[in-house]
């Protein structure tokens, strides 16, 4: 859990030195809203798997995003667009859920969520996809009244039991 908080902490770093302390300036009710907020949009993640128009639309079109899968660093919205669409033509079958998950929420327009990815996919052929999981971090920011994911960092693991 320590280093959870402690990857959480530097992704929030990367949104702005604006964002307050985690709680410091949200009531309970703030918290839990924001949390629920992160909480569907990782979901909806889940369902965009396969559909690269779909997945795109759940990222900032702003040049600040940054997302890192396996230690390759996709700078920009073209080369995640690019890498994920390539891997999106081997899906035929999607699903899966979260299992556990972890969202921080830290201001009324930010949040981190960290969950283990527990896939129920097939490629093109019928074999089963990350069969070991995924473990997804994702900084999520509204702008222009929208929630955005703005960082996200994706590793093959195999999840604790």
């Amino acid at each position: 859990m320590a280093r959870w908080l402690r990857g959480v902490a530097v992704a929030a770093s990367l949104v702005g030195l604006s964002v307050p302390a985690y709680g410091q300036e949200l009531s309970a009710g703030q918290r839990a809203a924001v949390a629920d907020t992160i909480r569907i949009q990782a979901d909806r993640l889940i369902g965009t798997i396969g559909h690269i128009d779909r997945f795109m639309e759940l990222f900032t079109t702003e040049p600040d995003l940054v997302y890192v899968d396996n230690g390759r660093i996709y700078p920009n919205r073209e080369a995640l667009a690019k890498a994920a669409g390539g891997f999106f033509t081997r899906v035929r079958s999607t699903g899966g859920r979260w299992d556990p998950a972890y969202v921080l929420p830290l201001s009324p327009s930010s949040g981190a969520f960290t969950g283990i990815f527990r896939p129920q996919m097939t490629d093109t052929g019928g074999a089963a996809l990350w069969t070991e999981g995924k473990i997804w971090t994702f900084v999520y920011q509204r702008r222009g009244g929208k929630w955005v994911i703005v960082q996200a960092h994706e590793i093959n693991a195999k999840p604790a039991p």
